[in-house]
């Protein structure tokens, strides 16, 4: 093989070799373009999952509440009563959608006293207990207050009426009255 068909021949390998690095790096920056700019789930569709002893329980976000606009809410959802009546807590458990961020959890017990408040930061749980009756709060009364709502609330992004991406506070709402007999 001559000289001049040698070069020929690894120049062409150096042009394809060159050429193939370029159109995996092109194709590795628009596929990371697109996994970084892909949308969330609609904050509509996200739900938290509640166990409380043997039983669970899904459910869909209370109400959404865009910046500046009235918030759409929807009932109450209410755990069955003979779940409640058989357990002592409830285990909140949040889809990554939730805790991959800021989020919170408030418990209303029938004694405002007893109300309580949770913050939790990025991956900092994915799961929370929220007891079904919590100690007596004063010393005169040996009454245990029971949880009546509890609520996981957070921020998520979701299309608005136009498509265009919005930020919301979403807020799940759970009601925990046992029967009253």
């Amino acid at each position: 093989m001559s000289r001049k068909t040698r070069r020929r021949k690894n120049a062409i390998q150096i042009v394809s070799l060159i050429a193939a690095v370029v159109i995996v790096i092109v194709c590795s920056v628009l596929f990371q373009n697109w996994w970084n700019n892909r949308p969330g789930p609609d904050p509509r569709e996200v739900t938290i999952t509640v166990t409380a002893g043997e039983h669970t329980q899904e459910f869909k976000p209370y109400s959404l509440c865009e910046p500046g606009v009235p918030c759409e809410e929807s009932t109450v959802t209410t755990l069955d009563p003979a779940i409640v009546e058989s357990a002592e807590q409830l285990e909140i458990s949040v889809p990554k959608e939730i805790y991959d961020h800021d989020w919170s959890l408030l418990a209303i017990y029938d004694n405002p006293a007893a109300n309580d408040e949770f913050y939790y930061g990025p991956y900092e749980k994915q799961t929370a207990s929220v007891p079904l009756s919590v100690d007596p709060v004063s010393k005169e009364s040996a009454d245990r207050p029971k949880l009546i709502v509890a609520e996981i609330k957070s921020v998520m992004i979701g299309p608005d009426k136009a498509g265009n991406e919005t930020p919301y506070t979403v807020t799940w709402s759970i009601a925990a009255e046992k029967p009253r007999n």
